[in-house]
């Protein structure tokens, strides 16, 4: 007798083995899959999928009829072969499912002349889920872009936001107008590719522009928070140094850190349309000799920035798969 089969399931191709004599949900969950249940003994339903091929284990309790169609209880099925389901409510273990949720907005703050950090709070009891790395939207009536990094570490109701406001940029003096006018604003969240699931046991290279280092913050508190052993260096670029908006407390922070090295790099040019500090920003990248094949860099910017950085730092030896960034999810090449 087989000790395990592989159950496979569509249509997102998921798969992985189940040891003989185990439930399908069972070996689901301890593999870090995400599968909806709720009585977990055959009585509500909820984890029913169809089995397309292979055969399980006799149980009076396994098969049901969902509307309309003969299904299997996942908490039920025993497989004796290897098996196809066809389940669209199934996540990884590195993927994380979209919700809307309703948050407060708690409180919204200054931090320079156009740079707000808005902070909000989920309802009790409900975690927002999200990988540190990842963006929500914003769902604002009439506005279709809302997305913003979100500032701080997975783990609390809390969720921080970096806000840039200029007086001409209409979507976000609405944005920051409805924030300030209503109690509770609806998010889509999470959203992105970018972002650590786990812990990596290299260093970590953090590059970001104006507010890109919203997602660089989250990302280097994550690491912190959870038992990191390697070194952070987090280099930040602006054209103007008062656009640095949290740089004294970065500079705290990373003098009471021994893991954590902060490079602040500033063009101090007048022009907001001058493309030279995304030079400047690698060229500080390249010169602090970063063994790149031991190390993982998150690079939050333009995509002129982004692919800046990642075409100066593949031929001196960066795999890229060792490069990650949002910019090649929604402007590739």
């Amino acid at each position: 007798m087989r000790e395990a089969f592989k159950v496979r399931f569509q249509p997102s191709g998921h798969q992985f083995e189940v040891a003989s004599g185990k439930a399908v949900l069972e070996a689901a969950l301890e593999q870090d899959y995400k599968i909806p249940h709720a009585c977990d003994n055959g009585v509500c339903h909820v984890c029913s999928a169809v089995l397309h091929r292979g055969e399980l284990e006799n149980d009076p309790l396994v098969n049901v009829t969902r509307k309309g169609a003969a299904q299997v209880l996942l908490c039920r099925a025993r497989p004796t072969s290897d098996c196809e389901f066809e389940l669209n409510a199934l996540w990884g273990p590195k993927e994380l499912e979209t919700n809307k949720l309703a948050m407060q907005v708690k409180s919204i703050e200054s931090l320079s002349a156009d740079i707000f950090r808005v902070t909000l709070l989920a309802p009790a009891g409900r975690l927002p889920e999200f990988f540190a790395g990842q963006y929500l939207k914003l769902l604002i009536p009439g506005l279709d872009s809302a997305f913003f990094s979100i500032a701080n570490a997975p783990g609390g109701r809390e969720i921080e936001l970096h806000i840039q406001v200029h007086p001409d940029q209409q979507s976000a003096v609405t944005i920051l107008s409805y924030l300030r006018d209503n109690p509770v604003v609806k998010v889509m969240l999470p959203l992105g590719q970018c972002h650590l699931s786990s812990v990596p046991d290299t260093d970590v290279v953090l590059v970001a522009a104006g507010t890109g280092f919203a997602q660089m913050k989250s990302l280097a508190e994550y690491l912190l928070n959870n038992g990191f052993s390697g070194n952070i260096t987090l280099y930040w670029g602006v054209r103007q140094r008062e656009e640095m908006y949290l740089r004294k407390w970065m500079e705290e922070w990373a003098a009471q850190t021994v893991q954590l090295t902060f490079v602040p790099v500033s063009a101090d040019n007048q022009d907001n349309e001058w493309p030279g500090h995304h030079a400047e920003l690698v060229r500080e990248v390249l010169a602090r000799g970063h063994t790149w094949d031991n190390s993982l860099i998150f690079v939050s910017g333009s995509p002129t920035m982004v692919y800046t950085a990642l075409d100066a730092l593949t031929p001196v030896g960066l795999p890229t798969q060792h490069f990650f960034s949002d910019v090649l999810e929604y402007a590739p090449r």
